[in-house]
């Protein structure tokens, strides 16, 4: 079951998975599984207009300066550790998908598998940490985020995207927006029920920000037309011109830039009181 708060517009699914059935949920079913680990490919440094025209300041790790220690929880298949060592940073993941460990083990990055446990961190131990398109995925937000500020140096910031439930793009999508991701999405925020949650784990909001990438509008397209069906595959012509249009176009911003419309959010440590998940009103989480 789907259910919407009639106060803040949050949106979350009901029932709770354990740590092992969400585990065996991205190791089986994420298409990690065929990726070449010699195809390794480390984000790139990007500024400019062009960083601006393919919406990149939507990605969380974009945000993190050069020569700190960052945590990245959800780190996929690493290609933010290899960003982040060519500008200095101290780097370490977290990543619930097994198949994971097969690019740790050959580039020698420092990743726990399985969720996020604050215990195999010493306490104020991170300048930055990160959570791209990850905190939707999370049972209990609440939670994940007071274990968060544990680990966070005073004055440390979580940085965090997610999908915006009060986009555009999610009402003209309608089922078809790439943001549902059922089952693997539990939670979808609206600003005011991420204010409130950040508020309530000991967080203060520095910056809210709005994004559109050009790729996630390009997949959501391809989504609509093609999506849902194993019989009905994309014509070639559409697959060339799908791969030429994510290499060479910035549809992003040019055409659409309210279709996808991520939230960044940039919240730092403070002094305020934390509290525990039953504090919380059970018409959020």
């Amino acid at each position: 079951m789907v259910y919407r708060c009639c106060d803040c517009g949050h949106v979350y699914v009901a029932g709770e998975l354990t740590p092992e059935q969400l585990t065996e949920m991205y190791t089986s079913y994420y298409p990690r599984a065929a990726y070449d680990v010699s195809n390794y490919d480390p984000y790139k440094e990007k500024k400019g207009f062009f960083y601006w025209l393919d919406g990149e300041d939507g990605f969380a790790f974009r945000h993190v300066p050069e020569n700190v220690r960052v945590l990245d929880i959800g780190c996929g298949f690493c290609e933010t550790f290899g960003y982040h060592q060519n500008r200095g940073c101290e780097v370490y993941g977290v990543e619930a998908d097994e198949n994971a460990k097969r690019i740790a083990e050959q580039y020698g990055f420092n990743i726990e598998i399985g969720l996020f446990d604050p215990k195999k961190y010493e306490p104020d131990f991170f300048d930055y940490v990160t959570m791209d398109q990850v905190l939707e995925h999370v049972v209990v937000p609440l939670k994940t985020l007071q274990e968060i500020e544990s680990v966070l140096k005073p004055g440390g910031k979580l940085i965090i995207s997610v999908p915006n439930i009060s986009a555009f793009g999610r009402y003209f999508f309608g089922s078809r927006w790439l943001g549902w991701h059922f089952p693997y999405h539990r939670h979808f925020f609206t600003q005011q029920s991420f204010s409130f949650l950040a508020e309530q784990s000991g967080f203060v909001i520095e910056t809210m920000r709005s994004a559109t990438m050009s790729k996630f509008l390009l997949w959501n397209w391809a989504f609509v037309f093609y999506g849902g069906s194993k019989e009905k595959k994309p014509p070639l012509f559409f697959k060339r011109w799908h791969d030429s249009m994510l290499k060479h176009v910035n549809v992003g911003r040019l055409f659409s830039i309210h279709y996808w419309k991520k939230h960044v959010y940039f919240l730092f440590r403070c002094a305020l009181p934390t509290y525990s998940v039953s504090d919380v009103g059970t018409s959020l989480f």
